[in-house]
Protein backbone atom coordinates (compact mmCIF):
# COMPACT_ATOMS: atom_id res chain seq x y z
CA UNK A 1 0.00 0.00 0.00
CA UNK A 2 1.52 3.30 -0.89
CA UNK A 3 1.61 6.30 1.27
CA UNK A 4 -0.20 9.39 0.29
CA UNK A 5 -0.56 12.82 1.90
CA UNK A 6 -4.07 14.57 1.35
CA UNK A 7 -2.00 17.65 -0.63
CA UNK A 8 -0.69 14.84 -3.37
CA UNK A 9 -4.85 13.70 -3.46
CA UNK A 10 -5.79 17.20 -4.74
CA UNK A 11 -3.46 16.48 -7.19
CA UNK A 12 -5.19 14.07 -8.94
CA UNK A 13 -7.36 14.90 -12.32
CA UNK A 14 -10.15 13.64 -10.93
CA UNK A 15 -10.08 16.01 -7.96
CA UNK A 16 -9.10 18.95 -10.73
CA UNK A 17 -10.57 22.33 -9.59
CA UNK A 18 -10.97 21.20 -5.73
CA UNK A 19 -9.42 24.06 -3.33
CA UNK A 20 -8.86 23.87 0.36
CA UNK A 21 -11.25 26.22 2.54
CA UNK A 22 -10.60 25.45 5.76
CA UNK A 23 -7.78 23.39 8.00
CA UNK A 24 -5.00 23.81 5.51
CA UNK A 25 -2.43 22.73 8.58
CA UNK A 26 -3.82 19.40 7.98
CA UNK A 27 -2.63 18.87 4.19
CA UNK A 28 0.10 16.68 4.87
CA UNK A 29 -2.14 13.91 6.85
CA UNK A 30 -2.01 10.40 5.36
CA UNK A 31 -4.78 8.76 3.12
CA UNK A 32 -5.20 5.26 3.45
CA UNK A 33 -8.69 5.15 1.92
CA UNK A 34 -12.02 6.55 0.40
CA UNK A 35 -15.55 6.72 1.99
CA UNK A 36 -18.73 8.52 0.69
CA UNK A 37 -20.95 9.81 3.56
CA UNK A 38 -24.86 8.82 2.73
CA UNK A 39 -26.01 8.97 6.01
CA UNK A 40 -26.46 10.75 9.13
CA UNK A 41 -24.90 8.88 11.54
CA UNK A 42 -21.60 8.02 9.46
CA UNK A 43 -19.33 7.24 12.59
CA UNK A 44 -19.87 3.22 12.58
CA UNK A 45 -18.93 3.36 8.32
CA UNK A 46 -15.75 5.23 8.61
CA UNK A 47 -11.84 4.33 9.30
CA UNK A 48 -8.97 6.24 10.19
CA UNK A 49 -7.07 7.79 6.99
CA UNK A 50 -9.91 7.94 4.82
CA UNK A 51 -10.88 10.75 2.90
CA UNK A 52 -14.80 11.68 3.21
CA UNK A 53 -16.73 12.62 0.30
CA UNK A 54 -19.76 14.29 0.83
CA UNK A 55 -22.57 16.07 -1.14
CA UNK A 56 -24.03 17.27 2.47
CA UNK A 57 -27.63 16.05 1.55
CA UNK A 58 -27.47 13.53 5.14
CA UNK A 59 -27.32 16.91 6.41
CA UNK A 60 -28.95 19.33 4.60
CA UNK A 61 -31.90 20.23 6.93
CA UNK A 62 -29.16 21.06 9.50
CA UNK A 63 -26.30 22.37 7.89
CA UNK A 64 -25.39 23.57 11.95
CA UNK A 65 -23.90 19.98 12.62
CA UNK A 66 -21.42 20.38 9.80
CA UNK A 67 -19.74 21.54 12.58
CA UNK A 68 -20.15 18.55 14.87
CA UNK A 69 -18.95 16.39 12.28
CA UNK A 70 -15.96 18.30 11.36
CA UNK A 71 -14.54 17.73 15.24
CA UNK A 72 -16.27 13.89 14.76
CA UNK A 73 -14.41 13.18 11.88
CA UNK A 74 -10.86 14.56 13.34
CA UNK A 75 -11.37 12.53 16.75
CA UNK A 76 -11.98 8.83 14.68
CA UNK A 77 -8.54 10.32 12.78
CA UNK A 78 -10.16 10.47 9.31
CA UNK A 79 -7.72 12.55 6.62
CA UNK A 80 -10.51 14.76 5.29
CA UNK A 81 -13.45 15.93 4.09
CA UNK A 82 -14.24 16.58 0.46
CA UNK A 83 -18.05 18.49 0.23
CA UNK A 84 -19.60 19.39 -3.16
CA UNK A 85 -22.21 21.69 -1.88
CA UNK A 86 -23.91 23.32 -4.92
CA UNK A 87 -26.51 21.39 -4.82
CA UNK A 88 -27.80 20.47 -1.01
CA UNK A 89 -25.98 23.63 0.65
CA UNK A 90 -25.42 26.58 -0.76
CA UNK A 91 -22.59 27.43 1.44
CA UNK A 92 -20.34 25.84 3.97
CA UNK A 93 -21.47 27.32 7.40
CA UNK A 94 -18.66 29.25 9.34
CA UNK A 95 -18.54 27.19 12.39
CA UNK A 96 -17.49 24.47 10.52
CA UNK A 97 -14.76 26.14 8.74
CA UNK A 98 -13.45 27.75 12.08
CA UNK A 99 -13.68 24.03 13.80
CA UNK A 100 -11.34 22.65 10.79
CA UNK A 101 -9.12 25.50 11.22
CA UNK A 102 -9.09 24.91 14.61
CA UNK A 103 -7.72 21.41 14.43
CA UNK A 104 -6.07 21.54 11.60
CA UNK A 105 -8.63 19.26 9.70
CA UNK A 106 -8.83 19.81 5.92
CA UNK A 107 -12.51 20.88 4.31
CA UNK A 108 -12.00 20.71 0.52
CA UNK A 109 -14.44 21.96 -1.87
CA UNK A 110 -15.08 20.14 -5.32
CA UNK A 111 -16.73 20.92 -8.23
CA UNK A 112 -20.46 20.91 -8.89
CA UNK A 113 -19.20 18.37 -12.26
CA UNK A 114 -16.96 16.14 -10.00
CA UNK A 115 -17.80 12.26 -10.43
CA UNK A 116 -17.13 10.66 -6.73
CA UNK A 117 -17.36 7.23 -8.95
CA UNK A 118 -14.00 8.51 -10.32
CA UNK A 119 -12.22 10.51 -7.57
CA UNK A 120 -12.81 6.83 -5.52
CA UNK A 121 -11.23 5.08 -8.46
CA UNK A 122 -8.36 7.42 -8.75
CA UNK A 123 -7.39 7.67 -5.53
CA UNK A 124 -8.40 3.66 -4.76
CA UNK A 125 -5.52 3.02 -7.85
CA UNK A 126 -2.81 5.28 -6.15
CA UNK A 127 -3.22 4.21 -2.47
CA UNK A 128 -3.32 0.13 -3.24
CA UNK A 129 -1.00 0.18 -6.50
CA UNK A 130 1.08 3.39 -5.90
CA UNK A 131 -0.40 4.36 -9.58
CA UNK A 132 0.35 7.75 -10.40
CA UNK A 133 0.95 9.66 -14.18
CA UNK A 134 4.45 10.37 -13.94
CA UNK A 135 6.90 11.70 -16.42
CA UNK A 136 8.04 9.16 -19.47
CA UNK A 137 11.35 7.75 -18.50
CA UNK A 138 10.92 7.92 -14.77
CA UNK A 139 12.52 4.76 -13.81
CA UNK A 140 15.58 5.98 -15.63
CA UNK A 141 15.50 9.14 -14.47
CA UNK A 142 15.19 7.56 -10.63
CA UNK A 143 18.14 5.62 -11.46
CA UNK A 144 20.46 8.85 -12.99
CA UNK A 145 19.58 10.24 -9.79
CA UNK A 146 20.79 8.00 -7.45
CA UNK A 147 23.60 7.17 -10.22
CA UNK A 148 24.59 11.53 -9.63
CA UNK A 149 25.19 10.75 -5.83
CA UNK A 150 27.13 7.70 -6.02
CA UNK A 151 29.50 8.97 -8.52
CA UNK A 152 30.33 12.06 -6.20
CA UNK A 153 27.70 14.14 -8.74
CA UNK A 154 26.98 17.58 -7.25
CA UNK A 155 23.68 19.39 -7.05
CA UNK A 156 23.65 21.68 -9.68
CA UNK A 157 23.79 18.06 -11.85
CA UNK A 158 20.97 16.70 -9.49
CA UNK A 159 18.59 19.93 -9.75
CA UNK A 160 19.61 20.16 -13.69
CA UNK A 161 18.07 16.67 -14.09
CA UNK A 162 14.96 17.16 -11.92
CA UNK A 163 14.58 20.45 -13.96
CA UNK A 164 14.58 18.58 -16.95
CA UNK A 165 12.53 15.80 -16.08
CA UNK A 166 9.45 18.05 -14.63
CA UNK A 167 10.53 21.18 -17.37
CA UNK A 168 10.26 23.40 -14.12
CA UNK A 169 12.58 25.27 -12.36
CA UNK A 170 14.27 23.69 -9.96
CA UNK A 171 16.11 25.08 -6.62
CA UNK A 172 18.28 22.75 -4.33
CA UNK A 173 18.83 25.32 -1.12
CA UNK A 174 20.62 25.33 2.27
CA UNK A 175 19.03 25.75 5.37
CA UNK A 176 20.21 29.28 5.48
CA UNK A 177 18.36 29.54 2.26
CA UNK A 178 21.64 29.73 -0.13
CA UNK A 179 21.23 28.47 -3.85
CA UNK A 180 23.33 25.22 -3.69
CA UNK A 181 22.39 23.89 -7.07
CA UNK A 182 19.44 25.00 -9.82
CA UNK A 183 17.95 23.92 -13.15
CA UNK A 184 15.42 24.55 -15.74
CA UNK A 185 14.26 28.54 -16.44
CA UNK A 186 12.90 30.57 -13.95
CA UNK A 187 8.98 30.79 -13.47
CA UNK A 188 7.22 34.10 -15.39
CA UNK A 189 7.46 37.12 -13.21
CA UNK A 190 4.71 39.11 -12.32
CA UNK A 191 2.20 36.06 -11.53
CA UNK A 192 0.84 36.00 -7.95
CA UNK A 193 1.42 32.35 -6.51
CA UNK A 194 -1.65 29.89 -6.58
CA UNK A 195 -3.92 29.27 -4.31
CA UNK A 196 -5.84 32.20 -2.87
CA UNK A 197 -6.71 32.86 0.46
CA UNK A 198 -8.80 29.67 2.57
CA UNK A 199 -12.18 29.82 2.66
CA UNK A 200 -12.71 32.94 0.44
CA UNK A 201 -15.01 30.77 -1.92
CA UNK A 202 -12.94 31.40 -4.83
CA UNK A 203 -10.69 28.03 -6.99
CA UNK A 204 -7.12 29.09 -7.58
CA UNK A 205 -5.58 30.14 -11.00
CA UNK A 206 -4.28 27.32 -12.28
CA UNK A 207 -1.97 28.98 -14.70
CA UNK A 208 -0.59 31.50 -11.41
CA UNK A 209 3.21 30.72 -10.64
CA UNK A 210 3.54 29.20 -7.35
CA UNK A 211 6.11 26.56 -5.62
CA UNK A 212 6.62 24.06 -3.73
CA UNK A 213 9.21 22.75 -0.91
CA UNK A 214 10.23 19.63 -0.08
CA UNK A 215 12.86 18.74 2.45
CA UNK A 216 16.32 17.41 2.05
CA UNK A 217 17.06 15.07 5.27
CA UNK A 218 20.50 12.95 6.40
CA UNK A 219 20.32 11.20 9.57
CA UNK A 220 17.09 12.72 10.49
CA UNK A 221 18.12 15.99 10.30
CA UNK A 222 17.12 18.43 7.61
CA UNK A 223 20.22 19.90 5.98
CA UNK A 224 18.72 21.57 2.88
CA UNK A 225 15.44 21.45 0.87
CA UNK A 226 14.46 21.62 -2.93
CA UNK A 227 12.22 24.20 -4.15
CA UNK A 228 10.51 22.95 -7.61
CA UNK A 229 8.64 26.45 -9.21
CA UNK A 230 5.94 26.85 -11.80
CA UNK A 231 2.33 26.49 -12.75
CA UNK A 232 0.28 23.90 -11.45
CA UNK A 233 1.04 21.76 -8.36
CA UNK A 234 2.60 18.77 -9.32
CA UNK A 235 1.25 15.29 -10.06
CA UNK A 236 1.81 12.64 -7.63
CA UNK A 237 4.10 10.97 -10.44
CA UNK A 238 6.19 14.39 -10.45
CA UNK A 239 6.69 14.29 -6.55
CA UNK A 240 7.85 11.12 -6.84
CA UNK A 241 10.65 11.73 -8.80
CA UNK A 242 10.74 15.30 -6.49
CA UNK A 243 11.42 12.55 -3.33
CA UNK A 244 14.30 10.35 -4.95
CA UNK A 245 15.87 13.85 -5.59
CA UNK A 246 15.95 14.57 -2.34
CA UNK A 247 17.07 11.30 -1.06
CA UNK A 248 20.13 12.14 -4.06
CA UNK A 249 20.80 15.11 -2.75
CA UNK A 250 20.77 13.91 0.53
CA UNK A 251 23.29 11.25 -0.01
CA UNK A 252 25.39 13.79 -1.28
CA UNK A 253 25.19 15.84 1.64
CA UNK A 254 26.28 12.97 3.42
CA UNK A 255 28.97 11.88 1.36
CA UNK A 256 30.30 15.61 1.97
CA UNK A 257 29.81 16.15 5.62
CA UNK A 258 31.32 12.68 6.47
CA UNK A 259 34.69 13.89 3.95
CA UNK A 260 34.39 16.93 6.16
CA UNK A 261 34.01 15.47 9.20
CA UNK A 262 36.78 12.73 8.11
CA UNK A 263 39.64 15.93 7.38
CA UNK A 264 38.37 17.91 10.73
CA UNK A 265 39.20 14.25 12.55
CA UNK A 266 42.53 14.06 10.77
CA UNK A 267 43.58 17.83 11.68
CA UNK A 268 42.67 17.11 15.68
CA UNK A 269 44.06 13.98 15.55
CA UNK A 270 47.83 15.39 14.20
CA UNK A 271 47.36 18.08 16.18
CA UNK A 272 46.49 16.06 19.42
CA UNK A 273 49.72 14.22 18.58
CA UNK A 274 51.92 17.01 18.24
CA UNK A 275 51.09 19.01 21.63
CA UNK A 276 51.41 15.61 23.30
CA UNK A 277 54.39 14.99 21.96
CA UNK A 278 53.09 11.17 21.17
CA UNK A 279 54.92 9.87 18.02
CA UNK A 280 57.06 12.42 17.49
CA UNK A 281 58.93 12.97 13.98
CA UNK A 282 59.49 15.97 12.87
CA UNK A 283 60.04 15.69 9.30
CA UNK A 284 56.49 13.66 9.09
CA UNK A 285 55.56 16.71 11.66
CA UNK A 286 56.23 19.49 8.81
CA UNK A 287 55.25 17.32 6.09
CA UNK A 288 51.68 17.01 7.26
CA UNK A 289 51.94 20.48 8.68
CA UNK A 290 52.05 21.90 5.39
CA UNK A 291 49.74 19.80 3.50
CA UNK A 292 47.09 20.96 6.23
CA UNK A 293 48.17 24.13 5.19
CA UNK A 294 49.58 25.00 8.13
CA UNK A 295 53.25 27.18 9.05
CA UNK A 296 54.93 25.84 11.88
CA UNK A 297 58.04 27.31 11.59
CA UNK A 298 59.27 29.32 14.49
CA UNK A 299 58.68 29.51 18.24
CA UNK A 300 55.12 28.59 19.01
CA UNK A 301 52.72 28.79 22.58
CA UNK A 302 50.23 26.66 23.43
CA UNK A 303 46.95 28.47 24.98
CA UNK A 304 44.46 26.09 27.06
CA UNK A 305 40.84 27.23 28.47
CA UNK A 306 38.58 25.87 30.09
CA UNK A 307 34.44 26.88 28.80
CA UNK A 308 31.62 25.88 30.44
CA UNK A 309 30.24 24.47 27.31
CA UNK A 310 31.18 23.38 24.17
CA UNK A 311 31.92 25.97 21.37
CA UNK A 312 31.25 25.49 17.86
CA UNK A 313 34.59 24.86 16.07
CA UNK A 314 34.61 26.60 13.23
CA UNK A 315 34.00 29.68 15.13
CA UNK A 316 36.54 29.17 17.57
CA UNK A 317 39.15 28.95 14.73
CA UNK A 318 38.38 31.95 13.03
CA UNK A 319 38.06 33.89 16.54
CA UNK A 320 41.70 32.40 17.53
CA UNK A 321 42.93 34.38 14.14
CA UNK A 322 41.62 37.32 14.97
CA UNK A 323 42.01 37.62 18.34
CA UNK A 324 45.15 35.71 19.22
CA UNK A 325 47.24 36.19 16.11
CA UNK A 326 47.21 35.42 12.51
CA UNK A 327 48.17 32.10 11.76
CA UNK A 328 46.71 30.62 15.37
CA UNK A 329 45.38 27.20 15.25
CA UNK A 330 42.63 26.96 17.47
CA UNK A 331 40.45 23.10 18.35
CA UNK A 332 37.59 22.42 20.45
CA UNK A 333 38.37 19.22 22.94
CA UNK A 334 35.19 19.55 24.88
CA UNK A 335 34.46 21.88 27.49
CA UNK A 336 38.62 22.49 26.44
CA UNK A 337 40.05 24.58 24.15
CA UNK A 338 43.53 24.39 22.53
CA UNK A 339 45.38 27.04 20.57
CA UNK A 340 48.72 27.04 18.93
CA UNK A 341 50.00 30.80 18.83
CA UNK A 342 52.84 31.97 16.87
CA UNK A 343 55.10 33.84 18.94
CA UNK A 344 56.49 36.90 17.71
CA UNK A 345 60.16 38.59 18.14
CA UNK A 346 60.62 40.76 21.84
CA UNK A 347 57.45 40.09 22.62
CA UNK A 348 56.44 41.10 26.76
CA UNK A 349 54.58 39.82 28.98
CA UNK A 350 52.83 42.47 29.12
CA UNK A 351 51.85 41.90 25.30
CA UNK A 352 51.19 38.33 26.35
CA UNK A 353 48.64 38.78 29.32
CA UNK A 354 46.93 41.71 26.89
CA UNK A 355 46.34 38.94 24.27
CA UNK A 356 45.13 36.43 26.37
CA UNK A 357 43.18 38.50 27.89
CA UNK A 358 41.12 39.34 25.26
CA UNK A 359 40.97 35.66 24.33
CA UNK A 360 39.35 34.89 27.27
CA UNK A 361 37.04 37.54 26.80
CA UNK A 362 36.00 36.70 23.13
CA UNK A 363 35.06 32.79 24.34
CA UNK A 364 33.22 34.45 27.29
CA UNK A 365 30.95 35.40 24.78
CA UNK A 366 30.62 32.58 22.52
CA UNK A 367 30.55 30.09 25.93
CA UNK A 368 28.25 32.33 27.97
CA UNK A 369 29.81 31.78 30.73
CA UNK A 370 33.05 31.25 33.37
CA UNK A 371 36.22 30.68 31.20
CA UNK A 372 39.83 30.07 32.27
CA UNK A 373 42.96 30.89 30.50
CA UNK A 374 46.55 29.86 30.86
CA UNK A 375 49.23 30.46 28.39
CA UNK A 376 52.04 27.97 28.32
CA UNK A 377 55.92 28.05 28.07
CA UNK A 378 57.39 29.39 24.66
CA UNK A 379 58.77 26.28 22.63
CA UNK A 380 61.39 27.20 20.49
CA UNK A 381 61.57 24.02 18.56
CA UNK A 382 59.03 21.78 17.09
CA UNK A 383 60.15 19.25 20.46
CA UNK A 384 59.27 21.82 22.70
CA UNK A 385 55.37 22.18 21.99
CA UNK A 386 54.45 18.72 24.30
CA UNK A 387 55.94 20.87 26.97
CA UNK A 388 54.97 23.85 26.01
CA UNK A 389 51.07 22.08 26.76
CA UNK A 390 52.03 20.15 29.31
CA UNK A 391 53.16 24.23 31.07
CA UNK A 392 49.65 25.37 30.24
CA UNK A 393 47.99 22.25 31.79
CA UNK A 394 50.03 22.74 34.59
CA UNK A 395 48.92 26.93 34.94
CA UNK A 396 45.67 25.76 33.91
CA UNK A 397 45.53 24.10 37.11
CA UNK A 398 46.98 26.56 39.41
CA UNK A 399 44.88 29.27 37.93
CA UNK A 400 41.53 27.39 38.64
CA UNK A 401 43.12 26.68 42.11
CA UNK A 402 43.52 30.74 43.12
CA UNK A 403 40.72 31.80 41.21
CA UNK A 404 42.57 33.65 38.50
CA UNK A 405 40.69 34.15 35.05
CA UNK A 406 43.84 34.92 32.91
CA UNK A 407 47.42 33.57 33.86
CA UNK A 408 50.79 32.76 32.24
CA UNK A 409 53.25 30.03 32.58
CA UNK A 410 56.49 31.82 33.41
CA UNK A 411 55.16 34.56 35.88
CA UNK A 412 53.79 31.28 37.78
CA UNK A 413 57.12 30.48 39.49
CA UNK A 414 56.23 31.03 42.96
CA UNK A 415 52.93 28.64 42.35
CA UNK A 416 54.82 25.97 41.09
CA UNK A 417 57.27 26.32 43.44
CA UNK A 418 54.49 25.76 46.11
CA UNK A 419 52.77 22.90 44.22
CA UNK A 420 56.40 21.01 44.26
CA UNK A 421 56.30 20.50 47.81
CA UNK A 422 54.88 17.68 49.58
CA UNK A 423 50.76 19.09 50.48
CA UNK A 424 51.20 17.61 54.29
CA UNK A 425 54.40 20.07 54.57
CA UNK A 426 52.83 22.98 53.05
CA UNK A 427 49.43 22.24 55.25
CA UNK A 428 52.21 21.88 58.39
CA UNK A 429 53.42 25.78 57.54
CA UNK A 430 49.80 26.81 56.92
CA UNK A 431 48.67 25.85 60.34
CA UNK A 432 52.21 27.27 62.16
CA UNK A 433 52.03 30.41 60.17
CA UNK A 434 49.03 31.35 60.19
CA UNK A 435 46.42 29.03 61.73
CA UNK A 436 44.87 30.79 64.40
CA UNK A 437 43.75 34.03 61.19
CA UNK A 438 42.96 30.91 59.24
CA UNK A 439 40.85 29.49 62.03
CA UNK A 440 39.53 33.14 62.94
CA UNK A 441 38.07 33.08 59.75
CA UNK A 442 36.42 30.42 59.79
CA UNK A 443 34.18 30.91 62.82
CA UNK A 444 33.77 34.61 62.30
CA UNK A 445 33.78 35.42 58.99
CA UNK A 446 36.14 38.14 59.96
CA UNK A 447 38.64 38.20 56.84
CA UNK A 448 41.45 38.55 58.98
CA UNK A 449 43.56 36.75 55.70
CA UNK A 450 42.55 38.71 53.30
CA UNK A 451 43.16 41.47 55.36
CA UNK A 452 47.09 40.95 55.98
CA UNK A 453 47.71 39.64 52.92
CA UNK A 454 46.63 43.10 51.23
CA UNK A 455 48.73 44.80 53.97
CA UNK A 456 51.61 42.98 53.19
CA UNK A 457 51.03 43.22 49.98
CA UNK A 458 50.90 47.20 49.98
CA UNK A 459 53.36 48.05 53.19
CA UNK A 460 50.64 50.50 54.14
CA UNK A 461 47.42 50.41 56.58
CA UNK A 462 45.34 53.32 54.84
CA UNK A 463 46.36 52.16 51.46
CA UNK A 464 45.12 48.64 52.24
CA UNK A 465 41.93 49.73 53.59
CA UNK A 466 40.90 51.69 50.79
CA UNK A 467 42.21 48.74 47.93
CA UNK A 468 39.92 46.63 50.71
CA UNK A 469 36.63 49.37 50.91
CA UNK A 470 36.71 49.36 54.32
CA UNK A 471 37.11 52.21 57.02
CA UNK A 472 40.64 53.11 58.10
CA UNK A 473 39.22 52.40 62.06
CA UNK A 474 38.22 48.92 60.57
CA UNK A 475 41.69 48.40 59.04
CA UNK A 476 43.13 49.28 62.48
CA UNK A 477 40.98 47.37 64.40
CA UNK A 478 41.67 43.94 62.06
CA UNK A 479 45.56 44.47 62.22
CA UNK A 480 45.25 44.89 66.28
CA UNK A 481 43.37 41.61 66.10
CA UNK A 482 45.78 40.16 63.76
CA UNK A 483 49.13 41.35 65.99
CA UNK A 484 46.96 39.82 68.88
CA UNK A 485 46.54 35.97 67.03
CA UNK A 486 49.93 35.53 65.46
CA UNK A 487 52.92 35.45 67.48
CA UNK A 488 55.39 36.74 65.31
CA UNK A 489 56.48 40.35 64.68
CA UNK A 490 54.96 41.64 61.74
CA UNK A 491 58.40 44.14 61.92
CA UNK A 492 60.52 40.97 61.16
CA UNK A 493 61.37 40.65 57.59
CA UNK A 494 61.19 36.48 57.95
CA UNK A 495 58.55 36.67 59.69
CA UNK A 496 56.85 38.58 57.29
CA UNK A 497 57.80 36.66 54.17
CA UNK A 498 57.11 33.50 56.10
CA UNK A 499 53.49 34.18 56.53
CA UNK A 500 53.31 36.14 52.71
CA UNK A 501 54.57 32.53 51.83
CA UNK A 502 51.81 31.08 54.05
CA UNK A 503 48.96 33.18 52.50
CA UNK A 504 49.87 32.01 48.97
CA UNK A 505 49.76 28.05 50.10
CA UNK A 506 46.46 28.40 51.48
CA UNK A 507 44.80 29.81 48.40
CA UNK A 508 46.63 26.93 46.50
CA UNK A 509 45.14 24.19 48.74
Amino acid sequence: MGVVTVREVLTLPALRGSFVVAGAPGLDREVSGVNVMEVPDIESFVKPGELLLTTAYPLREHPESLAQLVRTLHRLGLAALAVKPGRYLGRLPGEMLAAADELGFPVVVVPENTSFNEVIGALLAVVLIEYGAEPSGAEAIRERLTGVALAGGGLVEIARTLAGALDRRVDVLGLDGTVLGSGGEAPHPGREPAGGAAGDGAAPDPHAASEWSFPISVAGSERGRIVVRGSGEPTLGQRRLIRQACFAAGMHIAQAVASVELDRQMRVLFLEELVTGRAFDESLVRERSRLFGWDLRGAQRVVLARVPAEPPESTVASEAARVLRAGAIAWVRGQEIVALVPAEPGETDQLLRAAAVEWHSALATLAAGEVTVAVGSLAHELGDIARSHADARESLAIAQSIGRPVVLHDLLTLERVILSVPRERLAELVAKAIGPLVEADATTDSELCATLEMYLGTGNAADAARRLFIHYNTMKHRMTRIAELLPGDLHDPRTRLTIAFALQVRKLL
